[in-house]
């Protein structure tokens, strides 16, 4: 009767180190899925998360660049139109002192000449 109980604890034994071996293998490969995932896979050349927050780095500094350039083309064409909006205050001023003084001409009665 032990020698029964015996073999029967045995197959228990190897039923359940069975179970564990199958439930490792499973959680063995749901972390290679998460850290291909992560990391990506050589194999078949999936970048992961990590490949991919790469290329949005490579996108940001794009952008940053092209924001840059943006940002110097406003700065020229503000002083452009500061500079021309400049240069026709001075214009308007100048056409006004000259009708001014050309009224002012124009208004002075004649003088005689006196023998």
């Amino acid at each position: 009767m032990e020698t029964n109980n015996f073999k029967q604890e045995l197959t228990n034994m190897d039923l359940r180190l069975t179970e564990m071996e199958e439930k490792i293998d499973s959680i063995n490969t749901k972390l290679t899925q998460v850290v291909d995932a992560i990391i990506g896979n050589p194999l078949t050349k999936v970048g992961g998360f990590i490949g991919e927050i790469e290329i949005m780095k490579a996108k940001i500094i794009e952008l940053e660049k092209q924001q840059v350039k943006y940002e110097e083309f406003k700065k020229k064409t503000m002083w452009t139109i500061a500079v021309i909006m400049a240069i026709g205050a001075l214009i308007q001023y100048g056409t006004t002192i000259y009708s001014n003084v050309s009224t002012i001409k124009t208004n002075e009665p004649a003088q005689t000449k006196t023998p």
